[in-house]
């Protein structure tokens, strides 16, 4: 999650050229909304030129003019502005993490830029659908489905680019290119798009900010492919320049981190440390959890690497406890935007529900009225007609018990991603934890005691009871009657066997169920015969299927 996130921010900023804009661009677009005598399109414009500037520094101010932007969208005759709307709307999405939301907009954008054949809103619009495809399969299995599909996008985005002379938007779609090719392992294939990129801002005198983006994306294939340290510094050396010029801080951060590790590569770990310090300054003046965690890594590797073990471990630590906040937090969030589409979705088929039986009451009134008055003939077509009614009503239950169906098949999905994230959380741990126990025997007592107190924290970690109270609730939710069920059929059950028991009925396998549990594989073999024997299981009948089907 934490290296998707990163991936979103990087990928985002591309996207919009600079993240510095100044207080008097705002301020000059809001005098102009005081004119009297401006059209809805003019409104419309400033309302779209507003969000767009506000979009990455205030997100709730962007969506504050977005939302008045769309307001007056019936009323607009334009359909450049129409068109302007939704792709202000894509890119204010995809800052939010909205990709599927992101993608239908730049579609909407796309349908009337092709009928207007407008080249540079076409560009627009396809760079930001490459970058909703870039961003989307950035956790993803098929990852490199999703890279194929935004490469392609982007291409696209290219060829409008260069139609439109539009040197700004060409830069940042190299960039783009050049690192979905790095994702895909393509390494020269990068490097040809960001040369080709640096040679095209070089030929026109470009100091902006897309042209720092290209070198500092450079100085990574000289790293990875070339292990050419010194190249790579001197890129990110120009690309600091460049930044600092345009008043960008946070990409600051990224290039001094990137230093750090080419000094590291060269065993040059004093300074190395220097320039990891600088980073995480920049860090924590922009007050950014995940460019924290990604600089104090740094700075623990070149530390490390200088034998500063206690400093090392120090900010192992604080790098560990910032990952685990920011987990708590994203878990957080990702749980309350379910729950809000949940309850949301359930009050409008409510609403549905009701305005339906309304309606068929009236109906029925008003037919059997007309029936009294009329010929018998008449009658039987009310009949057919109620029939028909109550048939679209069956049709309507049948649907809302799909949409149930499909809400508890999400909400499953969602509680065995969660105990997977656990599973590989708790292996991560052990294997620190076997690490903190080898440098034991390496260093000085005070030392000891700070990885003694480190695995403590561990194991701390290993046994929390909060988890397992939070998976417990939310397991009742999705199998209400499942383990009274059992109880009822087999007796009371303990802690331990519970926890199992859940563990098995979700199809987890034993790998996964030791790396939760934290007991090694032959105490889960034991754990199961045990489990076995109280549920009266002949020995050829495969337990986890016993539970998956008991309801």
């Amino acid at each position: 999650m934490t290296k998707r996130l990163f991936i979103i921010g990087c990928f985002l900023t591309f996207s919009i050229c600079s993240l510095a804009q100044s207080d008097s661009e705002i301020t000059a677009l809001k005098k102009k909304l005081l004119k009297p005598k401006s059209s809805i399109e003019e409104t419309v414009s400033i309302y779209l030129a507003l969000s767009q500037k506000y979009n990455r520094l205030q997100p709730d101010s962007a969506n504050k003019y977005l939302e008045m932007s769309k307001k007056l969208i019936q009323k607009v005759k334009s359909p450049k502005v129409i068109a302007e709307t939704y792709n202000t709307e894509a890119n204010y999405l995809q800052n939010r993490s909205d990709f599927e939301g992101s993608m239908a907009a730049s579609e909407k954008a796309i349908l009337i830029y092709e009928k207007l054949k407008d080249t540079l809103g076409l560009a627009q619009a396809y760079n930001t659908l490459g970058l909703n495809y870039k961003i989307n399969g950035g956790d993803n299995r098929k990852v490199k489905d999703f890279l194929r599909i935004g490469l392609q996008y982007e291409q696209k985005a290219l060829g409008y680019y260069q139609l439109a002379n539009n040197i700004e938007g060409l830069l940042r779609v190299y960039s783009n290119i050049g690192i979905i090719y790095r994702d895909l392992k393509e390494l020269e294939k990068a490097r040809v798009s960001y040369l080709k990129g640096i040679a095209l801002g070089n030929e026109n005198k470009n100091k902006s900010y897309s042209m720092g983006i290209l070198k500092a994306n450079l100085s990574q294939i000289y790293r990875e492919a070339d292990q050419n340290y010194d190249g790579a510094i001197a890129l990110l050396h120009e690309a600091i320049s460049i930044y600092q010029k345009n008043n960008i801080k946070n990409s600051q951060e990224h290039a001094y981190r990137n230093i750090s590790y080419n000094y590291s590569a060269k065993n040059e770990f004093e300074t190395a440390i220097i320039f990891a310090k600088k980073a995480t300054q920049i860090a924590n003046e922009v007050k950014n959890t995940h460019r924290q965690i990604n600089a104090y890594s740094a700075l623990y590797t070149a530390q490390k690497g200088a034998g500063l073990y206690k400093e090392a471990f120090e900010n192992f630590n604080f790098v560990r406890n910032l990952e685990d906040s920011l987990f708590s937090i994203e878990k957080t969030s990702i749980i309350a935007q379910m729950n809000s589409k949940f309850e949301t979705q359930k009050k409008i088929d409510e609403i549905k529900i009701l305005n339906k039986d309304a309606e068929l009451n009236k109906l029925q009134r008003l037919f059997l009225i007309f029936g009294i008055l009329i010929l018998s003939a008449t009658g039987a077509l009310v009949y057919w007609n109620i029939n028909r009614k109550r048939k679209e009503e069956r049709l309507l239950q049948a649907e809302k018990l799909k949409n149930n169906e499909l809400e508890l098949e999400l909400k499953q999905k969602e509680i065995t991603t969660k105990v997977l994230q656990l599973a590989r959380k708790n292996e991560f741990l052990n294997r620190i934890e076997t690490e903190v126990e080898n440098l034991k025997t390496n260093v000085d007592g005070s030392l000891n005691k700070t990885s003694t107190k480190i695995s403590n924290l561990i194991h701390r970690d290993h046994t929390d009871e909060k988890q397992w109270e939070q998976f417990s609730a939310e397991f009742a939710i999705l199998h209400a009657s499942f383990l009274e069920s059992l109880v009822a059929n087999y007796g009371s059950f303990s802690k331990s066997e519970i926890r199992l028991i859940s563990l098995l009925k979700m199809n987890i396998s034993s790998k996964d169920i030791a790396d939760i549990l934290n007991i090694s594989p032959d105490g889960i073999k034991k754990a199961r015969y045990r489990l076995r024997k109280k549920l009266l299981l002949p020995s050829d009948e495969d337990i986890q299927a016993f539970l998956i089907s008991h309801s």
